[in-house]
This record gives C-alpha cells, structure tokens and sequence, in this order.
C-alpha cells in the first residue's frame, strides 16, 4: 500500500512540474511549437537478470506537444522479441512452462527540455513516467502470466529539423522497473534496461 502511494506521489509531482514548465514558455512563440505525430523504432539492453530476455524489436507511436524549449510527450511501445532469447522457465499452477517467446507493451509520458539549439539540430533532456506490461505465457484468453511494472525513465535525445516542424529524432533512455514475477520458480527477471530509438516525427 506504502508502494503505491509513493508511486502515485511521484506521478502527481511529475505531472504538477510538466505543466508548471510547459506554462512558463506560453508567453513566448516559437513557429516549431505545436503538435506533432511520430513514429519510432528501437531495441532495449536489459542490466540484470533480465539479460534473458535479449534485445528485443521496439516499435510505437508518440504524440508530442511543443512549447518554445519543453516538449510533453505520450509514448506507446509494443515490443516483440524476434530476436534470440534464451529459454525461460514460467510457473503456471504447478508447473514449469518452457518459453522462448513473449510479448510486452508500455504506455509513458515524457517531458523533455531543450540544453542546446543550432539551425536544425536540438539537444534534449528530460525523463519520464509510466507503466508497462510483460506477458511471459499467453496460450489462450483465459491463462496470462505476466507482470506490470510502474517505471522511471530519464534520458537524452539529439533532434535534427529536415522542416519547419518535421524532424528525426535519436532518443537514449535508462528505464527503472520491475518485471520479475512474484513467484521464486520462475526465471529471475529482475533488473532495469536502456532504450534506443529512431523516431520520425512531423
């Protein structure tokens, strides 16, 4: 109960400091301010246990508002493991289940403020908050083993303008989560990860 107040203490502070920040730059008009739609592609480095898991293919959707040097940010990511994963050993009931495949998808909220600007190219930093989802066992609807974690994500970002509003932008996240199941069988998934992503926006 303890935990998840905290967390729901840190959104509240996240969120009060995004909007007092986006706010302060109203006063000022930039033609690069706005909405934007991107589209984005990557892989996540586990740092623990959670090495099992590879370095899997991320692929998602952002919506990004612009205003003057803060950019507000929601970010969904689904993440398929297409590449090598070691063997995973899920407990369901009373059994141990062999997987080499899972599913996951997470849904954040970034805000990010701008260090550094010349012509075209922009240097970011900023971090974010959300929650995520891992399935490790999904044969049917009705048997589900998985895990939801609430995360922190601080991280930096290099943006390049081809247009007035059109931009690609390289992102570098460190993600601080936990997606080990509760149960001492299973395998150990414990530890946080590193994101990479290209994203095209416009």
């Amino acid at each position: 109960m303890k935990t998840k107040i905290k967390n729901v203490g840190l959104f509240l502070l996240f969120a009060t400091f995004a909007t007092n920040s986006f706010a302060q730059d109203q006063g000022q008009h930039n033609p690069r301010d706005g909405f934007n739609l991107g589209v984005s592609a990557g892989t996540w480095f586990p740092t623990g246990n959670n090495k099992v898991l590879g370095n899997p293919i991320i692929g998602g959707l952002i919506l990004d508002l612009k205003s003057n040097k803060t950019s507000v940010s929601l970010v969904f990511d689904m993440i398929f493991n297409v590449a090598k994963t070691d063997t995973l050993f899920i407990k369901h009931n009373d059994e141990i289940v062999k997987r080499t495949n899972y599913f996951a998808g997470q849904l954040g909220f970034d805000v990010d403020y701008e260090l550094y600007e010349k012509n075209n190219f922009v240097l970011q930093a900023g971090s974010g908050i959300g929650y995520g989802n891992i399935s490790y066992y999904n044969p049917n609807k009705d048997i589900n083993v998985d895990k939801g974690s609430l995360f922190v994500s601080p991280g930096v970002s290099m943006k390049y303008y081809v247009g007035q509003r059109s931009h690609f932008k390289f992102r570098l996240q460190y993600y601080v989560a936990n997606y080990k199941l509760k149960d001492n069988v299973s395998t150990n998934f414990k530890g946080n990860y590193i994101t990479t992503k290209l994203i095209y926006a416009w």
